[in-house]
């Protein structure tokens, strides 16, 4: 494990009478995640999670992880890609769905990245 003085951490400092575009950040959690590099932005929507933030996500998932064994827990993994039709059987995919990544395979089943369990 690298020492923190020693991690990748850029900040990115916006002075105070700096205008921002609407458009660049939306939240004030966003602007605050991004000035102390906890994350960057990559294209539209996507961020990338830098090594400081990576760090305390570890230590999360570490926490959770042995609280879990302790109460008799056990961890499974979930498919990052799902059916489409399980969403329209549950009426999941009704409305909106402009926030979904979806994507169709070689013979034209349709599939979405499930946003709850990834």
């Amino acid at each position: 494990m690298n020492k923190a003085s020693r991690l990748f951490w850029p900040t990115l400092v916006t002075p105070k009478n700096a205008v921002v575009k609407q458009t660049e950040q939306l939240s004030r959690s966003q602007k605050l995640l991004t000035e102390l590099g906890l994350v960057k932005p990559g294209s539209n929507g996507t961020y990338q999670i830098m090594p400081i933030a990576q760090r305390a996500i570890d230590k999360c998932i570490q926490l959770v992880q042995s609280n879990m064994q302790a109460a008799g827990g056990q961890k499974i993994s979930l498919p990052v890609l799902t059916p489409a039709q399980l969403w329209k059987k549950t009426g999941r995919l009704e409305g909106d769905i402009s926030e979904f990544y979806m994507l169709r395979d070689r013979s034209g089943k349709q599939f979405l990245m499930s946003p709850v369990n990834s």
